[in-house]
């Protein structure tokens, strides 16, 4: 029953495009800037997936 149950979640789940993001006042500055760089054009992402894409950014190691 919980696989039905995510199922369901994910499919209601709200999904957006980079250009959306990038324009979106919920992400201001440095985090922006990531995203117009983790995102790819044409594909779409969750609000949490885009926080995960930047975290992920943030937290790589610098060569």
């Amino acid at each position: 029953m919980a696989k039905k149950e995510d199922t369901k979640q994910k499919a209601n789940t709200a999904c957006f495009t980079k250009e959306q993001f990038v324009q979106s006042e919920q992400w201001q500055g440095v985090d922006r800037d990531i995203l117009s760089i983790v995102l790819e054009d044409y594909k779409t992402y969750s609000i949490a997936q885009a926080k995960q894409l930047v975290e992920q950014f943030m937290n790589r190691e610098v060569k």
